[in-house]
């Protein structure tokens, strides 16, 4: 048989004739044939608003948003932006033009340079370049309801003789606001009418005024920035493509994009011990006024029956508030006490039989006392508590049919082999002062339910804990030599104590931790001295994540003991204390 000549041939081709030859297809050209003849519509019209919304949701293509914010793909967008340059026509420019009121910078100096080169090869611009370069925010209007719930901002813009304008919706339950919703329309006033007929249906519950075009600025901007970096935000389907002209409006507002360098710095630790004392001192101080408004009323029995209850469940709901509502600590709306209720309390708190039992009732007083200090009217007070109902109702139900709505007390006991309710109680005491969480949150990333038995997930709850840990790498570890004191020893030192705690292994690390407890210290203190215990016995070298257990080789077991044994067995606190 002879080999098949490279000239002659195949066989196959004389079936094939119905096969597409040349280059394959272009997926740049096959999009703008797409949206090309918009562009050449519209180029002759005075408004530009709708090229510039096609501009923005051909520009969402290529945005990127991760966790660390958002971002372009620039070599897509310079392919674009090239290829479109090449058809040297109104139509063309009308796009470039378009994509360059909306780019983030970079990319709109990119495009708006190919566009003015196709401008002085004698391309016209379109009609609408003119009056859009005389754009200026006229008037601003803002919807709040009495909860502080949402924010709804609209905007009226002038481009020459032409009007429009942009409406947005915030959220404000997440991260101090985040922008859910962006629209356009070419009436501002038929917006505001709009929201006007919706306030005006809410009882009182709503109400919408002017707003200044400077505060508007700054809080819609941080509204997006909010949003860019929230991962399963609920968004409308029309955000993702509105996003970018939404953003460039925004900037054309007067105001500044200056950052205060104040709010930026890195508090000492002087500064952020004084602020937890402080924060400490106010939770005191809003626990007692609850319990002795309540106690004002001689028919109220169940403050009296359930005091000790109220106090950790009052406590409960102002640590949510400040760390979860922006610290707007008393603060109530059906969304926050749902959210409080049936998420927060049974995935990240331990509630012992009688907390749970009072419950309800505390709910029921605390909506009311917060309610009148919020100036909440009888149906906005009315709302919240049928809120607050309804997800105790809804968690019940999960219970009863079997969900797992994993309980704090399981992970405290698990692994644990216990003759004696005091063993199981002293356990319970150890593991809970170790690692009294079981969720956490890193920068934009939740995890609500966590076990401190699981060693990669022990490491979670570390870092999420303080929030200079955030940004130390999971499985990221000092190297031989690093210098005390970097967030990363730190965090590593603080794993290991806290996996030591709650495996007590070795046991002198709890009953050093028991003896600075006597003298008055708090857990943090306690920490900060166990890690100080530590660092000068621990090889770094060494260090690696752990395993499910609280050995490591790299600390040195008879130094380390040694050091443990003189914690708080001299007078006083223990010594300069540097939280860590």
């Amino acid at each position: 048989m002879s080999p098949k000549s490279r000239t002659r041939k195949p066989k196959s081709a004389a079936r094939n004739k119905n096969r597409r030859t040349g280059p394959p297809s272009n997926p740049i050209a096959d999009v703008y044939r797409t949206v090309v003849p918009v562009f050449a519509a519209e180029a002759d019209h005075t408004s530009s608003l709708h090229s510039e919304l096609i501009a923005s949701e051909l520009y969402s293509v290529m945005h990127q948003t991760t966790n660390l914010g958002p971002g372009i793909d620039a070599e897509m967008f310079g392919d674009w932006v090239r290829y479109v340059e090449r058809q040297r026509d109104a139509a063309a420019a009308s796009m470039l033009w378009a994509l360059a009121q909306v780019a983030d910078p970079p990319a709109d100096a990119e495009a708006a340079a190919a566009a003015q080169r196709l401008m002085d090869a004698g391309v016209a611009p379109p009609a609408w370049l003119a009056p859009l370069r005389k754009l200026e925010a006229t008037e601003a209007w803002m919807l709040t309801d009495v909860f502080g719930d949402s924010i709804e901002l609209v905007i009226e813009f002038r481009t020459g003789r032409r009007k429009h304008g942009m409406a947005m919706t915030i959220d404000t339950n997440h991260m101090g606001g985040y922008a859910t919703s962006l629209t356009f329309d070419e009436s501002a006033r038929k917006l505001v009418k709009d929201r006007e007929r919706f306030a005006g249906h809410m009882d009182g519950l709503m109400q919408i005024e002017t707003a200044s075009l400077t505060e508007v600025r700054a809080m819609g901007i941080a509204a997006i920035d909010a949003t860019d970096i929230t991962s399963d935000s609920d968004l409308a389907p029309e955000y993702a493509a509105n996003r970018s002209l939404a953003l460039s409006r925004l900037r054309a507002l007067p105001g500044s994009d200056v950052v205060d360098l104040a709010d930026r710095r890195i508090p000492t630790e002087a500064e952020e011990l004084s602020q937890f004392e402080r924060d400490e001192a106010e939770n005191e101080r809003l626990v007692a006024e609850f319990l002795a408004d309540l106690q004002k009323d001689p028919t109220d029995h169940a403050v009296r029956d359930y005091e000790e209850e109220f106090a950790r469940l009052a406590e409960l709901a102002i640590m949510y508030g400040r760390n979860y509502d922006d610290g707007r600590l008393l603060r109530v709306s059906p969304p926050k006490i749902s959210s409080f209720t049936g998420w927060f309390l049974p995935r990240k708190v331990m509630l012992d039989d009688e907390e749970r039992e009072a419950l309800p009732l505390f709910l029921e007083s605390w909506i009311a006392w917060c309610g009148k200090r919020q100036q909440l009217p009888a149906l906005a007070i009315e709302l919240v508590q049928h809120a607050a109902a309804t997800t105790l109702d809804s968690v019940a139900d999960l219970v009863e049919d079997g969900e797992e709505l994993t309980s704090p007390s399981m992970v405290f006991l698990e692994g644990l082999d216990m003759d004696t309710m005091e063993e199981a109680q002293d356990a319970i005491g150890r593991r809970q002062f170790a690692m009294p969480y079981f969720g956490t949150r890193i920068g934009g990333e939740d995890y609500p339910q966590l076990n401190a038995n699981r060693a990669d997930e022990l490491r979670l709850l570390v870092l999420g804990e303080l929030e200079e840990l955030h940004g130390v790498g999971k499985k990221e570890y000092p190297r031989s030599g690093e210098p005390d004191g970097s967030p990363v020893w730190d965090a590593a030192l603080r794993e290991l104590v806290i996996s030591q705690l709650w495996h007590n292994d070795p046991p002198q690390v709890w009953e050093a931790a028991v003896r600075l407890q006597s003298k008055g210290l708090n857990r943090l203190e306690i920490l900060a001295q166990l890690q100080g215990a530590l660092s000068g016995h621990v090889d770094a070298a060494r260090l690696r994540p752990l395993t499910d257990g609280a050995g490591s080789d790299a600390v040195h077991a008879l130094g380390y003991v040694a050091s443990l044994a003189t914690l708080g067995a001299s007078e006083g606190r223990g010594g300069h204390l540097r939280p860590v």
